[in-house]
């Protein structure tokens, strides 16, 4: 679910270490594992473990472009459904079967779901802008969803989303703060029409010396349908490298709104082979 803030603290980090230099040709893999928790106004928890593998390859400074693969497991009442930007939260009374008793069940009768394999495929295009006044940075991506994820085991939708973003970066001596607006577009699913939504994120990263930092921000992400709430969540990591090819970064959150996880955790663990 947190691929937005593993991507923003990944640039922040990268762009406080001499690591973060990136040469023509320069190729990145990355292996993470992603646990949340939480209720997201429904009777029930929802709990999702996400592994996903990211590849990218930067032909100059310019462009970056990346393929993330997760496999997922998600465990609960059916009304979140995964995903690698963010994921989408349908609300209580989804409409796939798995309700929370309110139907013909008993009063008390919660049916839960607990299904694996592998989630939806992301692409991403990024392209870096000439520095503003020599101090402000400016990415932009764009990018896909390739719906592979099992929509009658909720790990997807069957439908492809794509994104639009931008992201907005300075450094101030230790401090890197950022700033990211991004516009989603949902594909529909066949019983319920999704909205387009809004996502932003402002925090900072700070270098507490060469190989390594840290960091923090504030996440926004409007609804998709009515029966569920905004996105709200608070966000910090710490980012180490390893050597001139490993590094590694551990994250946690927390949700400060229905539309969120209660909480959740992650590590990621990157390689760059030498040039």
């Amino acid at each position: 679910m947190k691929t937005n803030h593993i991507l923003n603290a990944a640039l922040i980090a990268a762009s406080l270490s001499s690591a973060g230099a990136v040469a023509a040709g320069d190729w990145k893999y990355s292996l993470g594992t992603d646990v949340s928790s939480g209720d997201y106004g429904d009777v029930a928890e929802t709990e999702i473990v996400s592994m996903p593998f990211t590849a990218s390859f930067s032909p100059n400074d310019r462009w970056t472009f990346k393929a993330s693969l997760p496999w997922t497991q998600v465990e609960g009442p059916g009304g979140v459904i995964p995903g690698g930007d963010g994921g989408l939260v349908l609300g209580p009374g989804n409409g796939n079967g798995n309700g929370n008793g309110n139907g013909n069940q008993g009063s008390d009768e919660i049916v839960m779901t607990d299904e694996a394999g592998l989630g939806d495929l992301w692409l991403t295009g990024s392209y870096s802008l000439d520095p503003i006044a020599g101090q402000y940075f400016v990415d932009l991506s764009a990018k896909y969803k390739v719906p592979l994820a099992d929509e009658d085991k909720g790990l997807g939708t069957g439908e492809a989303d794509y994104t639009l973003q931008t992201e907005v970066f300075t450094s101030i001596g230790p401090y890197t703060p950022f700033v990211t607006l991004a516009r989603k577009f949902k594909g529909d699913l066949p019983e319920v029409e999704l909205r387009n939504v809004w996502y932003t994120s402002v925090g900072s990263g700070y270098r507490l010396n060469d190989t390594s930092s840290i960091g923090a921000s504030l996440d926004y992400q409007q609804a998709a349908t009515d029966t569920a709430d905004a996105q709200t969540e608070l966000f910090g990591y710490f980012s180490h490298k390893l050597d001139n090819q490993w590094s590694g970064m551990v994250y946690a959150y927390l949700g400060l709104s229905d539309g969120s996880p209660d909480q959740g955790f992650g590590v990621q663990i990157s390689y760059r082979p030498a040039n």
